[in-house]
């Protein structure tokens, strides 16, 4: 509550111009969506020294429905639009050209029917993906009720697709071209889908197939191009139960946008998987300090680095490549984080948590190794806001497309066109290390 009073005695204008000024949409539970502005300190707080900025929270003109399970910042249709999901099926999309202005202008909206998604039983439906592209806005539920919609113009309207995959969904993501889907869920292996060829089918032959219940063989559904393997088996010659909470596509590219996934399950243990080297894991983390499994997982603001939260308060990032220890932590998170969205533009990282604060994170400028948990150095909160209900989604709005590595935060920054370090290692074959002269010196005769 300190903060909530002291934001509001320091009102604040949301800039849009600013490419290095966090700005973030936040929605919550209570269904309102929220315009979190920031403001870089003059002088740092004397009783949390790591806050650099002041954060103030703008609701916007939206009517509140119901609590809000999705939010989605895309461009269609040449717009730069928002998309929200609510809990009772609708869904909005909203525009961004009166954003600055504390106004979002509706610019479509429809309700799934009750047999396509249940709002009122006992065990209400719920969304799991929720994304803008050009090619429209995908969204589907946990019962793999998918849907694309594509807008028209005022007279046309818009035009929607449906089709159905496999059910028990916990995630759904579509890639950063749009050209493919990946989803995952309990007993439900990650699975890349062509959009294009998935909508093509007719409802009663996607239907046919049963998706729900998948054989053991490797035949893919229509539309279906890839899908894993289940991993090995533990030490005690057991299958590992496929339960996957969340994936992130970790490539920006055009060409290449499909091909890296990553995944978290239940089981505290996140997947790498290159689609173009095979259906096995490309590479594997998992630490027992995972506390209830992993919940979320997102592309980290620098390359190979993947931001993972589990079902308490840890809070780190790791390196995709090969490392056995985290990177660093987030300190300071006194609630299970709910939503992560990281700003390569900016170097900031949106935290949501379910003690309702909306936090702003940075990462370690300088590796520091003597902690005592042998992190890599900490993250620290530098802005923190009462938000009065627990963030449930939150985007970036302030997005550089041409900045896509925070080269400002690189624990190791290239010099004058020096390229990295890595790539100036001289490769050494065997026969070359056999013939390498050696520093031991023979021992003298007594």
């Amino acid at each position: 509550m300190f903060y909530a009073a002291r934001f509001k005695e320091q009102p604040l204008t949301p800039s849009l111009d600013s490419p290095m000024t966090p700005l973030w949409l936040s929605a919550d539970a209570n269904g309102l969506l929220k315009l979190i502005s920031s403001k870089k300190l003059d002088q740092p707080d004397l009783k949390n020294p790591s806050i650099k900025f002041a954060l103030e929270a703008k609701t916007l003109t939206v009517e509140a429905r119901s609590p809000i399970h999705r939010v989605a910042l895309g461009v269609h249709n040449e717009q730069k639009l928002v998309a929200v999901a609510y809990a009772d099926g609708s869904t909005r999309i909203l525009s961004t050209s009166k954003l600055v202005e504390g106004e979002l202008a509706t610019v479509a909206k429809w309700e799934e029917t009750p047999k396509r998604f249940k709002a009122s039983n006992s065990s209400p439906d719920r969304w799991v993906g929720l994304d803008v592209r050009a090619q429209g806005i995908l969204q589907s539920n946990q019962r793999g009720q998918v849907r694309l919609t594509k807008l028209g113009s005022d007279k046309d309207g818009e035009t929607s697709h449906t089709c159905n995959v496999p059910m028990n969904l916990r995630h759904l993501a579509a890639s950063p071209s749009g050209a493919h889907f990946a989803y995952g869920g309990t007993e439900v292996n990650l699975s890349l889908w062509s959009l294009e060829k998935s909508f093509q089918q007719s409802a009663e032959t996607v239907s046919s197939s049963k998706p729900g219940k998948r054989g053991r063989g490797d035949q893919l559904f229509p539309g279906e191009i890839w899908r894993a393997k289940n991993v090995a088996h533990d030490n005690l010659d057991l299958r590992q139960p496929v339960d996957i909470t969340s994936l992130s596509f970790l490539s920006d590219t055009e060409a290449n946008a499909h091909h890296q996934i990553a995944i978290g399950n239940t089981l505290g243990a996140v997947h790498h998987y290159d689609t173009r080297k095979g259906k096995k894991p490309a590479g594997s983390w998992q630490d027992s300090r995972m506390s209830g499994g992993v919940a979320l997982v997102e592309k980290g603001i620098r390359d190979h680095e993947l931001y993972i939260a589990d079902s308490s308060t840890n809070f780190w990032a790791i390196d995709l490549r090969a490392s056995k220890e985290p990177l660093y932590s987030m300190k300071g998170l006194s609630g299970k984080v709910t939503s992560i969205c990281a700003s390569p533009s900016t170097g900031y990282v949106g935290v949501g948590a379910l003690d309702r604060y909306f936090r702003l994170l940075d990462s370690p400028v300088s590796v520091d190794s003597s902690q005592s948990d042998n992190l890599q150095g900490h993250g620290s909160v530098v802005g923190k806001l009462y938000v009065t209900a627990s963030p449930t989604a939150i985007i970036p709005l302030v997005e550089d497309a041409e900045s896509k590595a925070c080269t400002v935060l690189d624990d190791v920054v290239a010099k004058d066109g020096e390229e990295d370090d890595w790539n100036n290692l001289q490769e050494v074959s065997s026969d070359e290390e056999d013939l390498a002269p050696t520093s031991k010196k023979r021992r003298k005769k007594a």
